[in-house]
């Protein structure tokens, strides 16, 4: 008889229907939460339980957070809005072809279908050896095992590495940051806008993030 078990811990599954709500919900559990958008790279995490969240805080259901919309100065896009929404919106295509490019570039038509531009934007990164929960410097080791000819490295920083290797894995990432776009941010002490390009951190910064978002911004 084939063994079965369970891959994935098991945690609370909380699906808030609006942003104020969600807000409430992370404020209330804190570091026990986890933020999923399309899932993607959530689960990655979760089945090879690496991260072992009590609460998971499903943002699907937010519809304030989805579509594309014109704007006064340019476009608006919801951190829940698809890859391919982004790719085949008729405004990004024709006023920010840049963008709908970079989001086509990112996995294949399925995930494109499921990934949204937040967690595309927001997703760690992906060495082997620190999803595999390796005790490198990205976890608060000291070593970078993808730092040698040796090790599993392909798609890796060449130029200007310090310490850890690995790279965003985001394929919008340069396009907004090119596009001089801005990520709203909202947090219980209001609504702030954030340049894309200070959105995101390298390893001269703290080697063991790869954005600003963390649990104190909720």
């Amino acid at each position: 008889m084939a063994v079965i078990r369970d891959v994935m811990p098991a945690f609370d599954l909380l699906q808030p229907g609006s942003i104020s709500d969600a807000q409430k919900l992370l404020q209330q559990h804190g570091a026990d939460a986890w933020v999923m958008a399309g899932g993607l790279d959530s689960f990655d995490w979760l089945k090879d339980r690496i991260k072992r969240p009590k609460v998971l805080v499903d943002l699907s259901g937010i519809e304030e957070l989805k579509g594309v919309r014109a704007a006064s100065d340019g476009i608006e896009i919801g951190a829940m809005t698809t890859l391919t929404e982004v790719v085949n919106n008729p405004l990004v295509k024709q006023h920010y072809g840049l963008l709908a490019q970079g989001a086509e570039l990112a996995a294949s038509p399925q995930i494109r279908n499921q990934g949204t531009i937040g967690g595309n934007v927001t997703q760690d990164a992906r060495c082997w050896y620190y999803r595999a929960g390796w005790p490198c410097y990205r976890a608060s080791g000291n070593i970078c095992y993808a730092d040698t000819p040796e090790g599993r490295n392909r798609e890796h920083a060449i130029l200007h590495a310090d310490r850890c290797v690995a790279v965003n894995p985001s394929d919008s990432a340069p396009a907004l940051i090119a596009l001089d776009a801005k990520f709203v941010m909202r947090t219980p002490k209001g609504e702030r806008a954030v340049d894309a390009e200070n959105y995101f951190i390298g390893p001269e910064i703290d080697i063991t993030r790869l954005h600003i978002r963390s649990p104190a911004t909720y």
